[in-house]
């Protein structure tokens, strides 16, 4: 017995042995080995500033609550990737082999000594770390470098060239207009032609409405436009702008204005004049808050500068299908069916044809899928055949209220005018999207479908 258990603790302190050494053994000298291989022998965390300097700038960035800002050459906010991907690129910069010490006279040699490009970064804990940067080497890939604290030139990565030559514009935070989206409760777009104002009227269920055309609004083109305006960047800046550059924006009558919290603090991007670069067209643009000056192109303006028709919803009725007693359809293509309550669905003055609620509910698909893809801003409505429709579809309610659309003559492309019963506006929708309801009453009825619109 007492044999077994000596067997079992000898057993055991192999397996620790094993454990100590092999693994974790393994993982200090793996660690280790990469410390000594590193250049800068540092974590990201250790990082309080970067100074890079080069022929033509010196950009300087600081780390204060966990957050970098630049310093120099202009108190400026930061392109967070750009910058993190700096950042690592220096903690992971590696000796590839060292050349040995050098002097003022062999220095030449590796592009070192009147370079004019060095790198400094400064830790939390005071230590500093100076480093020039010298020519590419003959091997590929590889870079000289040259550590002015130990005196000795270096073989590293030319990746570390790339990241000290950044300049100040890809560094720096190129957002045309900061925001937090899910913190917008209005948004006012103002042209030289019209004017938009979209409010969010029930925020838990996002419930926007286009108040300035009095027509709801498409929560899903909201969230695009949104987007875009937080993703899309200037294409440069004009850092302290004089009195004249300040005048790129008298009379200037296009802006987007944002809304924000409760309070409705407005932030407000302003479009001035356009500047040719290139043959190519751009905008000077002006964040309310902010000092400097930036250009967007001509393709990100006209893509901001939207019409209401953008943001609708393009359902041509909304409805609760629970609370639909009757559908008539009149014109060309003839269909009434009636809700007898707890009987379900029939088409009406034939009570023994019974409805399926499969055949509802693509009844009721085709006639939303019939949407406006066109504004039309014409008063006369006349020539587009609204008072003799090609279709009338009429929709009553338990609550005795009619509601309806009207499609009237065709364009003669591919689409027929169309408009609600209940308003004035015209629009224009798909001939595909009108067929699929005909085609659909035909077959409820046993009709072959054989008419084209």
């Amino acid at each position: 017995m007492r044999r077994i258990f000596t067997l079992f603790i000898i057993a055991i302190s192999l397996g620790l042995f094993v454990y100590i050494y092999e693994i974790e053994g393994d993982k200090k000298r793996e660690e280790k080995k990469n410390f000594n291989e590193s250049l800068f022998k540092i974590k990201n965390d250790d990082i309080k500033s970067v100074t890079l300097k080069n022929h033509s700038q010196i950009i300087k960035y600081i780390k204060e609550n966990n957050l970098w800002k630049i310093t120099k050459p202009f108190n400026l906010s930061v392109d967070k990737n750009n910058i993190d991907l700096q950042i690592n690129t220096f903690v992971n910069s590696k000796i590839k082999r060292k050349i040995g010490l050098a002097d003022e006279l062999n220095l030449i040699n590796y592009g070192l000594g009147l370079s004019n490009i060095e790198l400094l970064i400064e830790t939390f804990e005071g230590d500093k770390i100076n480093f020039e940067i010298g020519n590419e080497s003959s091997s590929k890939g590889d870079l000289f470098v040259f550590n002015k604290d130990s005196n000795s030139v270096i073989l590293s990565s030319n990746e570390l060239k790339d990241q000290v030559l950044k300049t100040l514009f890809e560094l720096r935070d190129k957002k045309i207009i900061h925001f937090d989206k899910s913190n917008v409760y209005q948004i006012s777009i103002i042209t030289e032609n019209d004017s938009v104002v979209i409010k969010n009227q029930d925020k838990i269920n996002q419930l926007w409405r286009i108040t300035s055309h009095n027509l709801f609004a498409d929560n899903s083109q909201i969230d695009n436009y949104l987007n875009s305006l937080n993703r899309y960047n200037a294409i440069d800046f004009i850092d302290n702008p004089g009195k004249n550059e300040k005048s790129y924006f008298q009379n200037s009558s296009v802006s987007i204005i944002l809304y924000l919290g409760t309070d409705l603090t407005k932030k407000t991007l302003t479009i001035g004049k356009s500047k040719i670069i290139d043959s190519d067209t751009n905008h000077y643009g002006f964040e309310s808050g902010k000092s400097n000056i930036f250009l967007i192109s001509d393709e990100n303006k006209k893509s901001l500068m939207k019409d209401h028709f953008y943001f609708q919803d393009k359902k041509l009725i909304n409805y609760n299908e629970n609370d639909i007693k009757e559908i008539n359809i009149l014109g060309a293509y003839k269909l009434s069916v009636i809700n007898e309550d707890s009987l379900g669905w029939y088409i009406s003055l034939d009570s023994t044809i019974k409805l399926e609620k499969s055949d509802m509910n693509r009844l009721f698909s085709a006639i939303n899928g019939i949407q406006a893809v066109e504004f039309l801003q014409y008063e006369d409505q006349e020539s587009f055949g609204f008072n003799e429709p090609f279709i009338e579809v009429l929709i009553n309610s338990n609550q005795q209220n009619e509601m309806g659309l009207r499609i009237g003559n065709s364009d003669n492309s591919l689409n027929r005018y169309v408009k609600s019963t209940n308003s004035e506006r015209i629009y224009k929708a798909t001939n595909n999207s009108i067929e699929r309801l005909t085609n659909l009453i035909n077959e409820l009825k046993g009709i072959e479908n054989t008419k084209e619109l």
